[in-house]
């Protein structure tokens, strides 16, 4: 049991306790994402992305496993993102999820929980927040 609320970690960013909200509305994993772009590397395209989530300052990834993914807003708007896979530490479990890259810099969250990653393996009660 969840609450709408949550502190994660993305152990494969080195990133630890960051605030996140549980959105049963949204299908896919969003993550904040200060810069992203495809670069050329020497081994091939690669996606560059950088995240300051736990407030340790900015750090630079290289995925070589990406995709392009469609999504639609809230407000109907129709957007291309970037999506990378990863690991994501709710509680004490461990799940391996795809998550969409977005600026979420003027949001509260900087990550929303979707429900592809809350599918049988938390239950929500909207009434607890960080529980």
């Amino acid at each position: 049991m969840i609450g709408r609320h949550v502190r994660v970690d993305f152990p494969d960013l080195d990133t630890l306790h960051v605030d996140a909200k549980v959105d049963t509305g949204a299908f896919r994993t969003v993550l904040h994402c200060d810069r992203f772009e495809e670069v050329d590397t020497p081994t091939g395209k690669q996606l560059l992305a950088v995240f300051n989530l736990d407030g340790h300052g900015p750090r630079t990834y290289y995925f070589t496993k990406y995709f392009m993914k469609e999504f639609k807003s809230s407000f109907g708007e129709k957007e291309r993102r970037y999506c990378i896979k990863t690991t994501i530490r709710i509680g004490r479990k461990n799940i391996k999820s795809s998550v969409s890259l977005t600026n979420r810099r003027d949001m509260k969250f900087q990550v929303l929980i979707g429900r592809k990653t809350l599918l049988r393996k938390f239950l929500v009660d909207v009434s607890r927040k960080f529980a």
